[in-house]
C-alpha cells in the first residue's frame, strides 16, 4: 500500500451485530460509520488536513479486478497503521465455506505487527445454528481466548465510542514513542555506533557480549552465572522464564552472518553445551543461546547455524527465535546490534514478546528437557 500523509486506521468487526445505543438497538455498521466520520474529522491544528484516514468496508471504494473481497480486507488490515478490532465472538463470513471467518483472518493478519492493533470486547453473541458458521465462530473464540489479552469490555454504543477514542489516542502515543526510541541504523556513523565500527572483530565481539550481559543484569529476577572467566569462555546469566530458572549463554557475531570469519566466532555453540553441565546444576534448565548479531539474520542463516532444517523459527522485531523440538536446542538471534542502545532494544523486545505471547513457558519446558539431555551427554564425556 502506498505511503500516505495521513495515519491509516482500520476498524474490523461484524457489521450485522446489534448493540444498545442512545436508548435503542443499533447495527454495528451504523456505529462504524459514525466512528469513521469522527476519526476523519480530527486534525493536529484547526484548519489543517485531517490527521487520520479510516477504512471500513461499508463505504470503501471497489477493489481491483483480480482482488477478492477477502484479499481486499486482509490487505487493508496489513497496510493500516492502526487496527481497532471490535470483538463479539462472531468470526464473520468465509470464502466458499472456508474454515475461518474474515474477522478471524483480519485479527490473525495484524498480530504479525501486534503493536498497531487493539481489541475491544463486546458481549459475546449466541452461537449460530448453521454448523459451518458455528465451527468458525468456535474456532475464533478459542483463538482469542488463547491470546489471553486484557481489555475491558464495552457494553453499549456510548462505551464503545469512548473506548475507540481512548485506544487510538494511546496507540498514537505509543507508536510515536517507540519510533523515537528505535535506533536509526541507516545513520549509524556517529557516537557509540562509530566507536563500534572502528573496533576489530575481537574487540567488537567482547563489547556486544558485555552489553548483552549489562542489559540482562538489569532485568528483575536475573542473576549472574559463573563469576570468573578465562578469555574465550562463555558469559552466562540466569533468567526467570515461565517461573523457572533458565541459564542464558551469551554470544556475539561482530559482522554480517555472511562473513565466515565473524560467523565462526560463535559457530554451533550447542555442540559443547555439555561443558555447562556443572553450572546447570544450580538452576532448572538451559542453556538458551542469545546471539547478538551485528547485522541482520535470515531464516536460512539460522538453519545453517542449527545444522538441520526441522526447527521452529519465529521472526520478530528482535530477530529470530529458533527452537528444535527434538534436541531442545534454543537460539535467539538478535539482529542489528550495532550500538549499545540497539542491543538493549533487541533483547528488551525479545523479553517483551516471549512473556506477552506466553512462549516463556515453552522456552522453560524445552530448557528443562535440554538440561536432562546435557546431563546424559556429560556423563559420556
Amino acid at each position: 500500500m502506498a505511503k500516505s500523509e495521513q495515519i491509516r486506521v482500520m476498524i474490523s468487526s461484524r457489521c450485522k451485530a446489534q448493540i444498545p445505543f442512545e436508548g435503542k438497538k443499533v447495527w454495528l455498521s451504523d456505529l462504524r460509520e459514525r466512528l469513521k466520520k469522527e476519526i476523519e474529522s480530527l486534525a493536529f491544528w484547526p484548519g489543517q488536513q485531517a490527521l487520520f484516514d479510516c477504512w471500513i468496508n461499508e463505504v470503501s471504494s471497489g477493489s481491483e479486478i483480480d482482488e477478492t473481497w477477502w484479499e481486499r480486507s486482509l490487505n487493508e488490515s496489513k497496510g493500516a497503521d492502526i487496527v481497532i478490532v471490535i470483538y463479539n465472538g462472531e468470526s464473520g463470513g468465509a470464502i466458499k465455506d472456508g474454515p475461518i471467518g474474515i474477522c478471524h483472518a483480519e485479527l490473525d493478519a495484524v498480530l504479525v505487527d501486534s503493536k498497531k492493533a487493539r481489541v475491544i470486547p463486546l458481549p459475546v453473541a449466541d452461537l449460530p445454528r448453521d454448523k459451518s458458521q458455528r465451527r468458525r465462530d468456535e474456532a475464533f473464540r478459542a483463538y482469542v481466548e488463547n491470546l489471553a489479552m486484557f481489555s475491558p469490555p464495552a457494553t453499549s454504543g456510548e462505551e464503545l465510542i469512548e473506548r475507540v477514542r481512548q485506544e487510538i489516542r494511546d496507540l498514537v502515543v505509543r507508536l510515536v514513542q517507540d519510533a523515537a526510541r528505535t535506533p536509526d541504523l541507516s545513520k549509524s556513523n556517529i557516537g557509540s555506533a562509530l566507536e563500534w565500527h572502528r573496533m576489530s572483530y575481537a574487540a567488537r565481539e567482547r563489547a556486544m557480549r558485555d552489553q548483552l550481559q549489562t542489559v540482562l543484569a538489569g532485568v528483575p529476577g536475573t542473576k549472574p552465572g559463573k563469576q570468573k572467566f578465562v578469555e574465550g569462555e562463555w558469559r552466562t546469566m540466569w533468567l526467570m522464564l515461565g517461573g523457572k530458572k533458565v541459564l542464558a549463554a551469551l554470544h556475539a557475531i561482530p559482522a554480517s552472518l555472511s562473513q565466515s570469519a565473524a560467523r565462526e566466532i560463535v559457530g554451533q555453540p550447542f555442540l559443547i553445551d555439555y561443558t555447562l553441565h556443572e553450572q546447570l546444576k544450580a538452576g532448572d534448565g538451559g542453556p538458551v543461546h542469545f546471539v547478538a548479531c551485528y547485522k541482520g539474520a535470515t531464516e536460512t542463516q539460522a538453519l545453517k547455524m542449527l545444522g538441520f532444517p526441522d526447527a521452529t523459527i519465529v521472526p520478530g522485531r528482535f530477530g529470530l527465535h529458533v527452537a528444535d523440538s527434538v534436541q531442545k536446542i534454543q537460539i535467539v538471534l538478535l539482529k542489528n546490534c550495532q550500538t549499545p542502545h540497539a542491543t538493549k532494544d533487541s533483547i528488551g523486545t525479545w523479553l517483551e514478546w516471549v512473556k506477552r505471547s506466553g512462549e516463556d513457558g515453552f522456552v522453560a519446558q524445552r530448557a528443562i528437557a535440554r538440561k536432562r539431555i546435557i546431563a546424559a551427554i556429560a556423563d559420556q564425556n
